[in-house]
């Protein structure tokens, strides 16, 4: 078993560290209680991002990994 840090951008989760991974590889994602300020958004969509839509985003996720 590995443990890789990682971020969940909104769609999926993005690993901090480079490791290779094997195409349709299983993972155990354990989610820490912390999380990036809703106002700091990463990537190179970042100047188009809305903080303001991250509750929405969230509740979304929420929604379609409940098996809802």
């Amino acid at each position: 078993m590995i443990a890789v840090k990682a971020y969940y951008d909104g769609n999926a989760f993005i690993p901090i560290e480079k490791k290779s991974f094997k195409k349709n590889q299983q993972a155990l994602i354990v989610i820490e209680e912390t999380s990036v300020p809703p106002k700091k958004c990463r990537g190179i969509a970042s100047e188009y991002a809305n903080p303001s839509l991250v509750g929405k985003e969230s509740e979304i996720a929420a929604e379609t990994f409940s098996g809802k």
